[in-house]
């Protein structure tokens, strides 16, 4: 039950680091972005650290669009993977640094590249949570939360990016972070 003028728990906006002994194979060593978070609704968000190493051009023949060609494509998760997601990351809107819209039109889009407003990224599906589901997981230490940084999302962040947070994280967290997956392999 929640107390009246209890702030809600939300960290969309914000990005999910997994932490070094997650095994999942689609969040393993990965970097989220969390677009929307409700307790009550769940959250939806993409991995930005798995470039596909393809633009868009390479993936959608839109003649109409040819400001977006070149719009890297990422591996956004493991929910409708066959679906493109577009989401543009806004800068200083209305005074916020690092705002974003999700899903943006190919339209909108292309107009955001052009007028320079900020920049966009194509993902192949996206991370979904029930109501729940991923509090449990932030309840077992599964991510580190960190405050949304445009600066990392527009240098198209790949392994390196993830591997670096764990070394500023400390020296137990980068040796856990170097391990391999099957130990026996060392």
């Amino acid at each position: 039950m929640r107390l009246e003028g209890e702030e809600k728990f939300s960290i969309g906006g914000k990005l999910l680091f997994a932490h070094p002994s997650l095994k999942d194979p689609h969040f393993r060593r990965t970097i989220l972005f969390i677009s929307s978070h409700e307790e009550a609704e769940g959250a939806f968000g993409v991995v930005v650290n798995r470039p596909m190493h393809q633009r868009l051009a390479d993936l959608v023949a839109e003649p109409a669009f040819p400001g977006l060609a070149d719009v890297p494509v990422y591996e956004g998760g493991p929910v409708s993977s066959d679906e493109l997601i577009l989401m543009a990351f806004l800068d200083g809107q209305a005074g916020v640094p690092g705002a974003f819209q999700v899903p943006v039109s190919l339209g909108d889009a292309e107009e955001i590249l052009r007028e320079g407003r900020g920049f966009v990224r194509a993902f192949r599906g996206y991370a979904g949570w029930s109501a729940g589901q991923l509090e449990g997981e932030l309840g077992q230490n599964a991510w580190f939360v960190k405050d949304m940084d445009a600066e990392l999302l527009a240098g198209e962040p790949d392994q390196k990016s993830w591997l670096g947070f764990m070394k500023l994280k400390g020296p137990a967290y980068y040796l856990l972070a170097l391990a391999p997956d099957d130990p026996s392999l060392n």
